[in-house]
């Protein structure tokens, strides 16, 4: 049986945005794949019909489309683009599903974001704003040039007038917004709907009603959380309010020719409440709670195998239909007019989306510890598509979750072990202990490559989702101001529970990693025990009092989850309290610390106050920095980049562990 190898996820392809025909009789889906020699990605367009499936797309760059009829995918793409404006413009090509070659239809001078067609060649999108700059979609060539020009010569300074100033990746984003256009391709009219200051949040279509709902923001020196709802009536572009009130949105939909509303009510467990579905009356001007699905919408289940997002809320016969986090895995449900909730499709493994056509239910995702394919749903069971990753994973040996449960704090800890092959319990061995990120994320029965590869070369891996994850409820998931505390004490009973499961593990072999949350809790355990050979912490938080001024999400998460505020002075110890740094007189296990330039969520800050203090304290340590990553390095990094992290960590491991 083949061995998987750190290489082996460069043969694997990823399976992303599937979205339905509007008749609903086929769909479309982009499939990607890594090129380690041009370290960068390739990304197609696919279809489905008829239960045969065929290429559409081959100029590999095409991962944003629409379906602008049953017939036709509009999609943006670089071809034909030209050097100078490449950066600030999006291209759109038309493409039939009958063959034939793409068409340019039209060209926008901005970023697009996002895009919908509003039929009678009329478009709603939005697209990236500049408040020094709001008409720069009217401006000529040679006012753009000059524009270029003046850029180049100042880009040796940069003024912050806001917060946040820059977005993990994005570097400097002061003054920037998503504004909301109208856009007529027959007459190639472009049309602002929202002042400059404004930055859209999300929208939505009601082609019944000749409406566009939106949900924005206006904010001056700090962006809030909170947003508003607005209508566009499509007829004559008139705008109005909706809304008096600021709250939390995470998505608008339409259903039923109802307006449904995904917030977070913000009363009981801070940010990270699960968000509940509502109605808005237009006439009240207030939002009627429908259903409280009590556990989150979407999926929160981690995994390095995936490369972009579907979506997983759709309007499916007038009906919602979403996926949630359930426990260890994804559930699918519709929503009807009554909040009545109803169970679609409920099996272990990860949902990364879904589409129904013909009567028949298809799923991408994560199953039976493969790498992303597309089923079929057929008498409750999940049945091949077609060959995307089936090949690639025969003959390779899969090490296979075993689960183990541990009662901590009065809940049950869920966690999994993953076995070496032809696995001896007279033998000795060494194991990895991986912590997720989120914290509001979980681990699941899915396909981690990491942590097979580690499996494949004979360590035990083990991982388990703690309080603070996701899957469980409110009450499971709020950890606010509680980091360090309860979830270690889960952890290091979750391990002591598999050394007693497994007493052939080596306890003096044990190494632990883990990324952003799971790097801040792998900082946070070599302050205060010893039992760990190595660790390797990755895109880390180690000091909340720094952390708040330099993160793009600093100003608002570190007060909700620390539970202090740096602007209040009495609450200063409590953010020392839970900051791994304070601890760092107890730092002895040898530690590889993993950081990106370009991560401004867990800014590499954190990572060099972590190096300083390992070398202070003469404690083995390497910091390996990547110079142009973000925050998403494990999940869609450069190839080259993401190929070398995983070397690094396993290097580390196998040196003090083998």
């Amino acid at each position: 049986m083949k061995k998987i190898t750190l290489d082996s996820w460069l043969d694997y392809q990823f399976i992303s945005n599937v979205k339905e025909s509007p008749a609903n009789d086929k769909f479309a889906f982009v499939v990607s794949k890594a090129d380690i020699q041009k370290d960068t990605y390739e990304h197609n367009i696919w279809v489905v019909e008829q239960e045969r499936h065929f290429q559409l797309t081959a100029f590999n760059q095409e991962s944003f489309y629409i379906w602008l009829d049953d017939d036709s995918i509009l999609f943006s793409s670089g071809r034909q683009k030209d050097e100078q404006n490449k950066a600030l413009s999006t291209d759109f090509f038309k493409i039939s599903l009958r063959g034939g070659e793409a068409v340019k239809q039209f060209s926008l001078p901005m970023i697009v974001t996002s895009l919908e067609t509003l039929g009678n060649d009329k478009y709603v999108l939005t697209a990236l704003s500049d408040l020094s700059h709001p008409n720069y979609h009217e401006y000529t060539d040679e006012k753009k040039g000059k524009l270029a020009g003046e850029i180049k010569d100042n880009a040796y300074f940069d003024e912050i007038c806001e917060v946040p100033f820059w977005a993990n990746g994005a570097q400097i984003t002061d003054g920037k917004r998503n504004r909301l256009f109208i856009y007529d391709s027959k007459d190639n009219k472009l049309t602002p709907i929202t002042s400059p200051a404004v930055t859209v949040v999300d929208l939505t279509v009601n082609k019944a009603k000749g409406k566009v709902y939106f949900s924005a923001s206006n904010f001056k020196n700090v962006r809030s959380l909170q947003s508003r709802l607005f209508e566009i009536n499509i007829e004559d572009l008139k705008v109005s309010k909706l809304s008096n009130e600021n709250f939390g949105i995470y998505g608008l939909f339409t259903a039923d020719e109802k307006l449904l509303v995904l917030h977070n009510r913000r009363k009981t467990y801070g940010m990270s409440e699960n968000p509940i579905w509502s109605t808005f009356n237009v006439e009240t001007k207030s939002l009627v709670e429908v259903c409280d699905p009590y556990y989150s919408v979407g999926n929160s289940i981690g995994s390095d195998v995936r490369l972009n997002a579907s979506p997983l809320i759709k309007t499916i016969n007038d009906e919602l239909v979403f996926t949630m986090t359930v426990e260890d895995h994804s559930r699918l449900v519709s929503l009807d007019s009554q909040g009545q909730l109803t169970t679609i499709f409920d099996a272990p493994g990860s949902i990364d989306g879904f589409a129904f056509i013909n009567g028949q239910w298809y799923l991408s995702g994560l199953f039976n510890q493969q790498v992303q394919q597309i089923k079929k749903i057929e008498n409750g069971d999940l049945f091949d598509v077609m060959d995307f990753n089936v090949s690639v994973m025969n003959d390779v040996y899969l090490a296979k979750p075993n689960k183990i449960s541990v009662t901590s704090q009065g809940n049950s800890v869920d966690g999994w072990v993953l076995l070496p092959e032809n696995f001896d319990r007279e033998k000795s061995y060494p194991a990895i202990l991986d912590i997720h990120g989120g914290p509001k994320t979980v681990y699941g029965e899915v396909y981690y490559h990491e942590m097979q590869v580690w499996a494949n070369k004979g360590f035990v891996v083990m991982y388990c989702n703690p309080h603070g994850s996701d899957g469980k409820g409110n009450e499971f998931a709020d950890i606010r101001g509680k980091y360090g505390t309860i979830d270690y004490d889960d952890i290091l009973s979750f391990l002591d529970k598999v050394l007693k499961s497994y007493p052939n593990i080596d306890d003096s072999r044990i190494g632990v990693t883990g990324g952003s949350y799971g790097g801040f809790m792998t900082n946070w355990i070599i302050g205060h025990t010893d039992r760990f050979k190595c660790a390797a912490t990755q895109r880390s938080i180690c000091n909340w009092t720094s952390f708040h001024g330099v993160s793009d999400i600093g100003y608002f998460f570190t007060p909700d989850q620390a539970g202090a505020s740096l602007l209040n002075m009495e609450e200063h110890d409590k953010l020392w309290f839970h900051s791994p740094l304070r601890y760092a007189s107890n730092f002895k296990t040898p530690t590889l610390v993993i950081h990106s330039k370009a991560d401004y969520r867990c800014p590499i800050d954190q990572g060099y106050q972590m190096i300083t203090a390992l070398k202070e304290m003469n404690v083995d340590s390497k910091m390996v920095i990547f110079n142009h990553e973000n925050h998403d390095l494990s999940r869609n990094g450069k190839p080259k980049a993401r190929q070398k992290r995983l070397k690094e960590i396993t290097a580390w491991m196998e040196k003090y562990l083998l």
